[in-house]
């Protein structure tokens, strides 16, 4: 009967960890901001915006700046100490830079790029969410402001996301569950891990730090090292971290 309860209590424990992160949003995100896609845009840029929702491709086409972001980071800065905040003078630049309607698109993705990243910092900064919390939060306004195409355009998936987001939700679930055993923690390490790197394990691991797997360690087996000497935390850290490897990679 005990260890039903047990299996039943962590079981909840998971479910909760999952729903959590679509609460943040909710929560956070939507008490905060609104309708993300309604503040993407001003009213000099409505237009465009709403049509690029249909036709993001043509950002991909002839006469547009190779790469997006850097495009846009390099503006930002532009406006930041050239321009000294005058959001006039970044839209007249464009529409003089590109005399056509490459202009008035483009001033609609920087609109859009600077409203998230205000919003993204704002998430960053907040002292009542965990790590793990803020990265899914940012995630999801990436989702919600740039959807489908322009998301991959600008935020182009890579390799070193996945771990980062791992040891975070790891790191998040002991900070809820600090009194779980280091069994529990590593299934739920192994099953995170199967969920983040799907078909693109072997991608991601070749970026694989050493220090992931020794912040993993630390993190699932902090019971067992507290009363060990630095020699034996040494040893037993690497035998773990080879056995992490073994048991996901095998």
């Amino acid at each position: 009967m005990n260890k039903k309860k047990t299996i039943s209590i962590l079981l909840i424990s998971i479910l909760l960890s999952f729903v959590l992160g679509g609460l943040v949003y909710f929560l956070f995100l939507k008490k905060h901001y609104g309708n993300t896609k309604e503040s993407s845009y001003d009213s000099r840029s409505e237009v465009y915006w709403q049509r690029l929702q249909n036709l993001p491709e043509v950002l991909k086409g002839e006469g547009y700046p190779n790469d997006l972001r850097d495009f846009l980071e390099t503006l930002r800065g532009k406006e930041s100490y050239l321009w000294k905040g005058d959001r006039d003078k970044t839209y007249l630049h464009l529409l003089e830079e590109y005399p056509d309607e490459r202009g008035h698109v483009l001033y609609a993705v920087y609109v859009a790029y600077m409203n998230w990243r205000e919003k993204s910092l704002e998430i960053e900064s907040s002292p009542s969410l965990s790590t793990y919390e803020k990265l899914t939060a940012v995630n999801r306004l990436k989702e919600e402001i740039f959807p489908g195409f322009l998301n991959l355009l600008l935020f182009p998936k890579h390799p070193t996301s996945p771990p980062v987001l791992l040891s975070s939700y790891l790191e998040d679930y002991i900070q809820r569950n600090p009194y779980s055993y280091a069994r529990e923690r590593k299934r739920i390490f192994l099953r995170k891990k199967e969920e983040l790197y799907k078909q693109e394990k072997w991608d991601i691991q070749s970026w694989e730090s050493p220090s992931f797997y020794r912040q993993i360690v630390n993190l699932i087996y902090e019971r067992e090292m507290k009363e060990m000497t630095d020699e034996e935390k040494t040893f037993y850290r690497s035998s773990k971290i080879e056995e992490l490897k073994s048991d996901f990679w095998n």
